[in-house]
């Protein structure tokens, strides 16, 4: 995916030894003559701080106060600047010794302090990284267009000075070339959803995704493997992204995720031509132990197709919510033993309840579980087994879990139509 880009800035660095390539994505690192400047031992880090400095303002320099601000916050001012004076002096001997020419690579005027290395050429992967986003912008070629958005692609090697990112000003930058990334890799997309080149789409939305897990990211992938008719993988992702989101989180996939869930699902179910190939899909794992875990849209409509086969059988069904509550009884917000007590309570589920009833999760505290063909007797005793199961493993005493028990609502005759459509919070309320 980077190789052309990657293979751009080896050549070139080949081809002008002489020319010191500084990098701020990713990481701060110098090249002079192909070879590493290591600055780190002989700088202190408010030295490396200061020579970030100068090198990100080289083109219009940067007032002593704000260096002063930057480096030593409220610090007496007088002392402060005999402070930078002295660091000035140690920072030009540092970069000659690391293996740079000589030079005076800092210059003072009126105020102002600039790098001044105008015996050397330098290139910043920042300012190279803004002209190819700007030429792949004013492009009219869409096949040239693609070619210069994938090279600005590869030229973005991630946060702008991630070990400095808490700073004021690095993290005003970093957004900007965020953005600026964000942007080429939009417009990427759409031309080559356009070619219907999926296929080239997909390694550069990974890329983005290892960096930046956002929905708008993981949609584009699940639309590139659905195009590709990679059909089973965009399941999986999207059941993998689902369980990290509800894991780490507490929150639901959004309803355009959903949709392309299920839109995704029944692709499979279409790609499969006899009735033999879709009852071996549709088999059950006999190997399943305990209740059987689903995710929640998977649930609603389960829950929902219950729901209708109670109003024409003598089918009985119970909806029963687990929730992890602290010793004053209020639902457990958050807690450094949240994950811990959270799978020890899943533990407890499946252990406690059949395969034939299905669970799923529910919020970052909470379990739904579907009990079937048992009465309010019969599910209270499953609910009480599952708590018991609990407080036998849970180690966290002020922790603890509470249950709610409805039975589930039978739609017949007149309430058909009234109550298409509601789902599973509705149903339970009014149950």
């Amino acid at each position: 995916m980077e190789t052309s880009a990657g293979e751009l800035v080896a050549s070139q660095k080949a081809q002008n030894p002489g020319v010191l390539y500084i990098q701020m994505l990713g990481g701060f690192s110098m090249t002079y003559q192909g070879q590493p400047i290591l600055l780190g031992k002989s700088l202190s880090s408010k030295m490396l701080h200061l020579l970030m400095l100068l090198i990100y303002s080289r083109g219009e320099g940067i007032r002593r106060i704000r260096l002063l601000e930057q480096l030593y916050g409220d610090s007496d001012t007088e002392q402060a600047a005999n402070s930078l004076r002295a660091m000035i002096f140690r920072l030009r001997k540092s970069l000659v010794a690391a293996g740079l020419p000589d030079g005076e690579y800092i210059s003072t005027r009126g105020g102002i302090y600039m790098w001044t290395a105008d015996h050397v050429d330098v290139e910043l992967d920042v300012e190279v990284f803004q002209k190819q986003v700007m030429a792949a912008m004013e492009e009219k070629d869409a096949r040239k267009k693609v070619t210069l958005l994938e090279e600005a692609c590869g030229l973005y090697k991630g946060e702008f000075l991630p070990l400095m990112i808490a700073d004021e000003w690095v993290s005003a930058a970093n957004w900007k070339y965020q953005e600026l990334y964000f942007k080429v890799l939009r417009e990427l997309a759409d031309l080559l959803k356009k070619q219907n080149r999926y296929a080239e789409l997909l390694p550069y939305c990974e890329q983005a995704l290892s960096r930046y897990p956002y929905e708008e990211w993981q949609l584009v992938k699940l639309e590139c493997l659905t195009a590709m008719k990679e059909y089973q993988t965009a399941v999986e992702y999207y059941e993998q992204i689902e369980k990290e989101s509800q894991q780490e989180y507490g929150i639901s996939m959004s309803e355009e995720m959903m949709e392309h869930y299920r839109a995704i699902r029944n692709m499979i179910q279409y790609e499969m031509n006899n009735i033999e190939e879709i009852q071996q899909h549709l088999r059950p794992d006999p190997n399943v132990f305990g209740a059987t875990r689903c995710d929640y849209l998977t649930f609603i409509d389960i829950y929902r197709y219950i729901v209708w086969v109670l109003g024409r059988e003598d089918t009985r069904a119970h909806l029963v919510l687990f929730t992890l509550i602290d010793r004053e009884g209020e639902p457990l917000e958050s807690s450094e033993q949240l994950e811990e007590v959270r799978q020890r309570l899943e533990s407890s589920i499946i252990r406690s309840v059949r395969r034939s009833d299905l669970y799923t999760r529910y919020g970052k505290n909470q379990f739904l579980v579907l009990v079937t063909s048992t009465d309010q007797k019969g599910c209270n005793i499953a609910a009480d087994r599952v708590c018991k199961n609990f407080r036998t493993v849970n180690r966290r005493r002020k922790i603890d879990v509470y249950y709610a028990c409805r039975p589930a609502m039978a739609v017949t005759g007149d309430s058909l139509k009234k109550n298409m459509g509601k789902n599973v919070k509705e149903l339970e309320t009014e149950a």
